[in-house]
């Protein structure tokens, strides 16, 4: 379940936040052979260094690449404007930027902004420049974009990046490249023209890790320079390197000087895992300390939820373990790992239905590789602490604090308020709202099968076929019905696995055998063979 709601109205985004510019990937058009996507994700980072550079807030690349993976979307292929409203709206932008250049001999750039509350639109005139004088074509369009703000002024010299054209044009196409080994040449090029780019050094850094070779991002990160605008990212990367090198010691230094100097939940977290891991020497607080401190900055984080409860959990203190786990599900109801903990706890407390199902479920959602062959026990599963490794996308998360008001967790008949909402808002085509309103329901009444029926098909509709499958998967578990069961089949069909769309069409056709629905289905994806009888799969 994509957990944060895409439709909160904007007003409420823009009064909850300082105004900020969300910038995003321009669309390229290119005559060339070979098209060059790496130069709409250029226009996105140099435009929004040129409105910083004026002094104009900006939501930095980390926050924009969270928000797409969060949507599902790709990074290099152009969105509609449609959707970079939808983008928007997820951060809490208070205008957004977007726009496309033509590629031919020279570049050719027109700038769009984008204004949330009231809503407007600003389309800049065209700016042209040969390809070797992209970097001031940019900074030009960004001018162009700052009066249209309303914030025109001179960029501040020593804020404006001075690495070279050939260093910037391998960082980019490294941010754009789908295999990990290209992007990595790419970004170790470009730190060899560039060895003191803050912006270069982190991105190494951060592919290092993600390629599991944490010594070589521990040296990148610590390159980069004490007065780099990234070093605090930098240290933070450093950090996490530590972590997966078993320094634990070093790390718990780094987070907690980091943490002195500016508090973040994601700080608070990283210590609290760290406790976990090395067992709280003497002397420091227990993990639960520092994930309450996370929850408390961001309450609404599913992660910071989830490891709080799972530190009670590990603490054997099933009742704050209950409490906390719960909370998570209710944000996210398809937290597989949340269920399996769960069970364990509710296991040791003697509860064996209650644990049963919650192990259903954790098995329904596949939460880890062996989870089919594991067994109802109140041991609690090792090395499941989330360890969020980006430093400031808190923007996604802020979000689901409005999702609901204290006070209207204990009626029910709230939570029907909202469900029927949402149910007319989707027969309306109105799917934003129709999402909002359906998450409430589900934070309101998580165990009601119908809002995640009805959202997983408005996910389906919008081309999110995990996320689509995940809400029929918690809807099966809730009540299965022939309505959810043909929901996830049709997801895993739009996902391309044949096999498990018919197992699902056929187990939909074994509950109602009278439904045309489940038989158009099966006709469908045997592709017009004759329909054998269906035998029930669990």
């Amino acid at each position: 379940m994509a957990g944060v709601s895409l439709a909160l109205s904007v007003a409420v985004t823009a009064q909850a936040q300082t105004p900020r510019v969300l910038v995003v990937p321009f669309a390229v058009q290119s005559t060339a052979a070979s098209p060059a996507p790496w130069v709409g994700e250029a226009a996105a980072l140099l435009v929004a260094d040129a409105l910083d550079a004026r002094g104009i807030a900006v939501f930095n690349r980390d926050v924009r690449v969270a928000a797409f993976d969060r949507l599902e979307l790709p990074l290099t292929v152009p969105l509609t404007r449609a959707t970079v409203l939808r983008v928007g709206e997820l951060v809490g932008a208070s205008e957004i930027v977007f726009g496309d250049v033509e590629v031919n001999e020279a570049l050719t750039v027109r700038a769009r902004v984008v204004r949330l509350v009231p809503a407007s639109e600003v389309v800049a005139s065209p700016e042209s420049g040969p390809t070797a004088e992209l970097m001031p074509l940019f900074e030009r369009v960004g001018g162009q974009v700052a009066a249209a703000l309303g914030r025109g002024s001179a960029p501040a010299v020593d804020r404006l990046p001075k690495t070279s054209l050939e260093a910037f044009e391998n960082y980019a196409k490294a941010l754009v490249a789908v295999a990990p080994a290209v992007e990595q040449r790419l970004l170790e090029s470009a730190v060899k023209l560039a060895p003191r780019d803050g912006r270069i050094l982190t991105a190494l850094a951060a592919v290092y890790a993600a390629e599991g070779q944490p010594e070589k991002a521990l040296g990148a990160a610590v390159a980069v320079p004490a007065d780099a605008p990234l070093s605090r990212k930098a240290r933070f990367l450093a950090a996490m390197a530590l972590i997966d090198l078993g320094r634990l010691d070093g790390a718990f230094r780094e987070l907690t000087a980091l943490d002195t100097e500016k508090p973040a939940a994601v700080l608070e977290n990283a210590i609290g895992v760290v406790q976990l891991r090395r067992g709280s020497p003497a002397g420091t607080d227990p993990p639960t300390v520092y994930f309450k401190r996370a929850v408390g900055l961001e309450p609404a984080n599913t992660d910071y939820l989830f490891n709080l409860g799972y530190a009670y959990a590990l603490a054997r203190d099933q009742a704050s373990a209950l409490s906390w786990l719960r909370e998570a599900v209710r944000y996210d109801a398809t937290i597989g790992d949340a269920h399996l903990v769960m069970s364990a706890v509710l296991s040791g407390d003697g509860r064996t239905a209650e644990a049963s199902r919650e192990m259903d479920l954790a098995k329904l959602l596949g939460t880890r590789p062996d989870i089919a062959t594991l067994q109802v026990t109140d041991r609690i599963p090792s090395k499941l602490e989330r360890l969020p490794t980006t430093l400031d996308v808190a923007p996604l998360t802020r979000l689901r604090a409005a999702m609901a008001a204290p006070d209207e967790r204990a009626h029910e008949e709230t939570a029907t308020f909202y469900l029927d909402r949402g149910r007319s808002l989707a027969a309306a085509g109105r799917d934003r709202e129709a999402v909002a309103a359906l998450q409430r329901a589900v934070y309101l009444s998580p165990y009601d099968d119908e809002p995640h029926v009805i959202l997983g098909r408005l996910y389906a509709r919008a081309g999110r076929p995990s996320d689509a499958t995940d809400e029929f998967k918690v809807a099966i578990w809730c009540r299965e019905t022939p309505a959810a069961r043909l929901g996830l089949a049709r997801a895993y069909l739009d996902a391309g696995d044949a096999v498990s769309a018919r197992r699902e069409a056929e187990r939909a056709l074994a509950l109602d055998p009278t439904s045309a629905e489940a038989k158009a289905l099966l006709k469908k994806i045997d592709g017009g063979a004759m329909l054998t009888s269906p035998q029930p799969h669990g």
